[in-house]
């Protein structure tokens, strides 16, 4: 008898709850917090940006990264410090701010990395082929994961074509080919600006060849290799 009279007790209770009266205002002053934290993530995210970019010539591209998400510590220190009522942001209002501040920072940063703001990438070298008096054959990667190009037996005199590729352009007379440890000689630029080529004789078996390539930045790839084999 004790038990339905508690449970009746429990349903008139049940019954008599009200919800809380929703405040207007106070969720307005919420949302407008939010977008002014927004708005401050997004400009807070173009100096360090900046900052990336300056740190990358010591710390390359993961430094730049660890920075941006640097970043976001001190946008959580610093929202406090700009008036902004952030006591009451919910989860999804910080994930809000920070995807916007990192998304922005990206950007920014991949924009200041290339031209014409900057050029941080190296020259590409590929699409490169070994060509003969009657033949020629491109350099292909080997079971063993070497590069190589198979000529015949009697071939001795060869020339080496590359094509190299850079955001901006390739400085001139800076393509050079290294034969076998010899001295590296300059690649000469044929009538399509992009492909260079260099004659060799004497070539033998198992010689080797490193073509490297500079742009008008200073930017070098460190050498294309590749082995004659028969």
């Amino acid at each position: 008898m004790a038990k339905k009279r508690k449970r009746q007790e429990e349903i008139k209770q049940e019954r008599q709850y009200k919800p809380p009266e929703f405040d207007r205002l106070d969720y307005i002053r919420t949302e407008v917090g939010v977008s002014k934290a927004t708005l401050f993530a997004a400009l807070f995210s173009i100096p360090m940006a900046l900052a990336a970019m300056f740190i990358m010539p010591v710390g390359g591209i993961g430094g730049g990264f660890i920075a941006g998400l640097g970043g976001m510590s001190f946008l959580w220190f610093l929202l406090p410090y700009t008036k902004i009522d952030v006591k009451k942001f919910k989860p999804m209002a910080w994930a809000g701010v920070f995807s916007t501040y990192f998304l922005v920072f990206l950007t920014v940063w991949v924009v200041l990395c290339n031209p014409p703001f900057a050029d941080m990438a190296t020259p590409e070298i590929r699409e490169v082929q070994v060509t003969w008096s009657g033949g020629s054959v491109n350099v292909t990667e080997s079971d063993m994961g070497s590069l190589e190009a198979q000529i015949p037996t009697n071939v001795t005199s060869v020339t080496v074509r590359a094509q190299v590729t850079d955001n901006t352009a390739v400085a001139a007379g800076t393509v050079m080919i290294e034969h076998s440890g010899a001295a590296a000689v300059p690649m000469t630029q044929t009538s399509n600006p992009i492909i260079f080529e260099c004659t060799f004789s004497g070539v033998d078996q198992f010689d080797t060849f490193r073509i490297f390539a500079t742009d008008t930045e200073g930017n070098t790839h460190e050498g294309y290799a590749f082995t004659i084999v028969y």
